[in-house]
C-alpha cells in the first residue's frame, strides 16, 4: 500500500516536473557545480552506461535543470536526463 502511494506521489511529481522544463536552462551555482563534478563519473562512463547501473535508483532526478559551466558535465548530465525519462 505504501509503496503504491509512493509510486503515485513520485509519478505525479514527475508530470509536473516535465511540463515545467523549458529549453532554457539557468547556470548552476558553484555550489551545485562542485556537487555534480564531484558525484557523477562525466569524465570515465558514458552516460548510457551509468543510467543501466544506475537509473532504477534516480527518482528524482534534476542535475539537467540547470546549466554548468563546464561543457563536458553539462553534456553528460544533459544526457542521463533525457535516457532517464525515456525509461519511464
Amino acid at each position: 500500500m505504501q509503496r503504491e502511494r509512493l509510486r503515485t506521489l513520485t509519478d505525479r511529481w514527475r508530470a509536473r516536473h516535465d511540463a515545467q522544463r523549458s529549453d532554457h536552462r539557468p547556470a548552476a551555482d558553484p555550489a551545485r557545480e562542485t556537487l555534480a563534478a564531484r558525484a557523477f563519473p562525466y569524465a570515465s562512463m558514458e552516460p548510457a552506461a551509468y543510467v543501466a547501473e544506475h537509473g532504477t535508483d534516480m527518482i528524482a532526478f534534476t542535475y539537467d535543470d540547470v546549466r554548468y559551466a563546464d561543457p563536458e558535465l553539462d553534456a553528460w548530465l544533459h544526457e542521463v536526463g533525457h535516457l532517464l525519462r525515456l525509461r519511464r
